[in-house]
């Protein structure tokens, strides 16, 4: 009785771990002064790919920001935490504006 009180007692201390990539984009209706920031990653970088024509793939550090040209309204972007999980993102077309993404899960530590 008193181990399996010990073990609740135990998991107990452990709460969720995030897993995943938070970035914030602003998007200019032209896309002269566009700007992607990294938030927050729990692989150590964002990961990001910008897709279609003239697609560009690059890696920002949390608290980094950076301005983009060829990021428009329209523009179809991925974020992943790990480079390797970029192959199976969900894109996300980028409206003119503020826009906070977050991509990830939360799994149980114990």
């Amino acid at each position: 009785m008193h181990a399996v009180l010990l073990l609740l007692a135990l998991a107990g201390c452990h709460g969720a771990q995030q897993v995943g990539v938070d970035m914030a984009f602003d998007v200019d209706d032209d896309g002269g002064r566009s700007s992607a920031k990294c938030i927050a990653s729990s692989g150590g970088a964002c990961q990001i790919e910008f897709r279609g024509a003239g697609a560009v793939r690059t890696t920002l550090q949390p608290g980094e920001m950076r301005s983009f040209a060829q990021v428009r309204p329209g523009t179809v972007v991925c974020i992943a935490a790990e480079l390797a999980d970029l192959a199976r993102c969900e894109p996300v077309t980028l409206a003119a504006g503020y826009a906070r993404i977050r991509k990830g899960r939360y799994n149980r530590v114990g």
